[in-house]
């Protein structure tokens, strides 16, 4: 009996708890995942909706905070009222000659207006369709959650999942500010459909090798070890169609992908493991991939490229069992792959040299374009042609360095186990997406996905091996002699217990530093950034917009034309004509004034961009009124931005000098002080420049009282850059005598000039055929935004 009363009090004492603990883990589980992913969705709606809330719907306004948010929803306007008819061509896009739609790449689009058509039951209000639109982005940026944790939790653990998934939801960067409210574009749900579709990918694979499909499985390709991995590829694929069939550029993914299985067959090959399920999960995503494309876009492009994708498995796998069959070594493998791959572009060149032209200009997107001035296309590491980190630490704090230690020990580690196909992909997609990054910025939305992934994995590794401080507890089920001590039996007990509290608090520790290193620095960055809605339109642009809606006449006699379908040839009537702004503003024309106008965003430097860059910088009416007659124009908006930030743009774009119009000069505020201060001069041919007669000086004509003349030379700094030093200032009551003097001086340099952009130092005539008609918005004395009318 005593022996036997000792077996059950052993059994409850060192036993019964390590059960309870373990059932209890399986229990609480998946609730705790639950309520944690819940959790996360819930902080990133927060920081998405909540934030920039008041910026977005401001009074009767909803206004969207990307600038290709206002092509969308010119778009979406158009097919809600005819769903499920898309136009091809849409006459309102730019005049004359019109514009495109989403036509080739319309899930986007068909998604939101579907979703909005089904809220309003058919028949949508003005109200509905901006609010869910407005919405849409900051959705499905929250629901990337679910498949980042997803993809940590298979590749590594569920706690690298859900440390990744937290981080996803709070990044700082370009993800964010590409999915926060109003922020209506493709570009979030490319994110939400590449992720879910790498995910499935990795599980295709893990399903794959854990069931060791073969290609003998397809004579049953229903049963249970073909069904999982094959049903996985089937959904990666759709997901890489869906992404397909969103973005013009979504080849991207299909080259990542198509990488991967080059780099993974070579590896399976030489460690001489069988091939055949890379080829079956190949076949199973790039299939219904293509047929998705083809189906909807017809890209001959895409098309072409999604076939060699999904022959390159089959030839691969072809290639690896003749090998193998015929003994060569390993080695040669990988080396007739690229004889093969040689010899393959070479036909190809020979048969059509344009697709394969095409299909390596899309390897442009990894070419950096150093020094310019499209933001999102500088170079991550040198925004503005010299080398800085704060784009990286800007988008991705802690993460930046984090991450960058994950990946080298993901590869380490995958090495060390032979090639892993699971973590191969993962190095392969980061690596891949870094390259693109690097030379674009922009594609930070991409990266932030690997980044919280490879923090994940660094951060699991960190709490792993604090647990591994306190020892591992593992309680024994024999029980022990009876003539063990009763004192040995108390002692072995209060050590277990002291190891599962020396392990909780190493954990405990290894958690709070976690939280403060991976995910706290990002949390003040992200609310930062959600709460600025940079590109979004001002009240002074909006009610421009809405006088220039009820004080001009309808292009198309009816202002339900809006809404009609086109079709092509499209012949635009007489009473039609354009209205010129900044291309930045072309996309608001359209959407908020139902107006076409001249230019806008998706021209780039070409076609009626440089026209209107040329007009804004004219130096007489004569030219300004060419131009605008051949643009068939009738007003001109002008705005404070253009006349002072953005007058650099079409300056540049004229292929004109800036430094012919403005510059930057540094003097001393006393004779000996070693102090500089910088100042910007600001020349004749600036004021002379037609955007700055209109919006500056309203058109009219212009003397000035006092005209100044500055003396400079250039000068070395001690860090060796040259800079202009003004030595001298002259004041002149009339601009004949100012450039008498400048003309008299046999040396040194002397620039008429004014520091201050409104006040002009040279005598500027009335502008007479174009009438000022509404001002709008108050920035010191000038108004925000100006619209003309154009009089022949």
């Amino acid at each position: 009996m005593t022996q036997r009363r000792n077996l059950l009090q052993k059994t409850v004492i060192e036993f019964l708890p390590a059960s309870i603990l373990a059932a209890a883990k399986n229990l609480l589980r998946r609730p705790v995942t639950g309520l944690l992913l819940a959790s996360f969705f819930g902080i990133a709606l927060y920081l998405r909706i909540a934030l920039p809330y008041d910026q977005v719907f401001s009074g009767d306004w909803v206004k969207f905070t990307g600038v290709d948010a206002y092509w969308h929803m010119r778009i979406v306007d158009n097919l809600v009222h005819n769903f499920p008819h898309l136009n091809s061509f849409d006459p309102y896009m730019a005049y004359p000659g019109g514009g495109g739609t989403s036509y080739l790449f319309p899930f986007f689009d068909y998604l939101l207006a579907g979703v909005i058509w089904l809220i309003g039951l058919g028949s949508p209000t003005e109200h509905t369709i901006d609010t869910v639109a407005a919405y849409f982005p900051a959705v499905l940026g929250a629901l990337t959650v679910i498949p980042v944790y997803f993809i940590g939790k298979t590749l590594f653990d569920r706690w690298a999942g859900i440390i990744a998934a937290a981080l996803i939801g709070i990044l700082p960067g370009e993800f964010l500010g590409r999915s926060i409210l109003g922020f209506t574009d493709h570009h979030v749900a490319e994110v939400l459909f590449t992720t879910t579709a790498m995910l499935f990918l990795i599980l295709a694979i893990n399903s794959a090798k854990r069931e060791q499909l073969t290609l003998a499985h397809l004579k049953h390709p229903l049963r249970v070890p073909a069904a999982r991995p094959l049903l996985y590829g089937i959904l990666a694929g759709i997901f890489l169609g869906i992404y397909l069939i969103s973005w013009m550029g979504a080849l991207l993914f299909v080259f990542i992908i198509t990488a991967y299985f080059l780099i993974q067959f070579t590896i399976d090959h030489l460690q001489k493991r069988p091939v055949d399920y890379l080829c079956l999960i190949g076949t199973a995503i790039f299939l219904p991939a293509l047929l998705i494309s083809v189906s909807v876009t017809g890209s001959r492009l895409d098309s072409a490229s999604l076939v060699i994708a999904l022959v390159v498995p089959a030839g691969l796998t072809a290639m690896s069992r003749l090998m193998s069959s015929r003994e060569l070594k390993p080695i040669y493998y990988p080396l007739t792959l690229v004889v093969l791959g040689i010899a393959a572009a070479g036909v190809l060149y020979a048969i059509d040299s344009d697709l394969l032209r095409s299909m390596v200009n899309q390897m442009g997107i990894f070419s950096w374009h150093i020094g310019t001035s499209n933001l999102e296309m500088q170079p991550l590491l040198l925004p503005s042609g010299q080398f800085s980190f704060t784009v990286v630490w800007g988008n991705f704090t802690t993460g930046s360095f984090l991450s960058l230690i994950g990946l080298c020990l993901l590869a380490y580690m995958t090495v060390r186990n032979r090639g892993e196909a699971d973590k191969t992909l993962l190095i392969v997609w980061t690596l891949v997406i870094l390259a693109a990054t690097l030379a674009q910025r922009r594609f930070n939305y991409y990266l932030a996905v690997n980044v919280a992934l490879l923090t994940g994995y660094v951060s699991w590794q960190v709490l792993r091996f604090a647990a591994s401080l306190g020892g591992s507890y593992r309680p024994a089920i024999r029980p022990e002699p009876a003539r063990r001590k009763k004192k040995s039996k108390q002692k072995r007990t209060q050590t277990a217990y002291v190891g599962i509290r020396a392990r909780w608090a190493y954990v405990s520790l290894a958690a709070i530093v976690v939280f403060f290193v991976v995910l706290y620095p990002n949390v003040s960055k992200a609310r930062q950034a959600a709460s600025q809605t940079r590109f979004a339109p001002g009240d002074a642009w909006l009610e421009s917009l809405s006088w220039l809606t009820e004080n001009s006449t309808e292009p198309f006699g009816n202002a339900d034309f809006y809404y009609e379908r086109y079709s092509t040839p499209f012949d635009y009537p007489d009473t039609a004509y354009g209205v010129t702004a900044w291309w930045d503003y072309g996309y608001w024309i359209t959407r908020v004034a139902h107006r076409m106008p001249s230019n806008n965003p998706g021209a780039g430097a070409s076609g009626g961009n440089l026209e209107v860059a040329k007009l804004l910088v004219a130096q007489d009416e004569a030219t300004a009124s060419e131009i605008m007659n051949e643009l068939g124009s009738r007003y001109l908006i002008t705005d404070y931005q253009i006349v002072t930030g953005k007058f650099h743009a079409p300056v540049t774009l004229s292929g004109l000098d800036l430094e012919d119009f403005q510059a930057t000069f540094y003097y001393r505020e006393q004779q000996d002080s070693p102090t500089l201060r910088p100042v910007t001069i600001y020349f004749p041919e600036y004021y002379r420049s037609v955007a700055v007669r209109l919006h500056n000086f309203g058109g009219e004509a212009v003397v000035p009282d006092e005209i100044m003349v500055i003396s400079w030379e250039w000068r070395t700094s001690t860090e060796r850059t040259r800079y202009r030093e003004i030595t001298a200032t002259r004041s002149f009551p009339t601009y004949e005598e100012a450039a008498e003097f400048v003309e008299e001086q046999e040396s040194g340099n002397h620039q008429i000039g004014s520091p201050n952009p409104f006040v002009s130092p040279v005598p500027l005539e009335e502008l007479e055929h174009f009438e000022l008609r509404h001002s709008e918005g108050d920035m010191g004395g000038i108004p925000e935004v100006r619209a003309f009318e154009y009089i022949e």
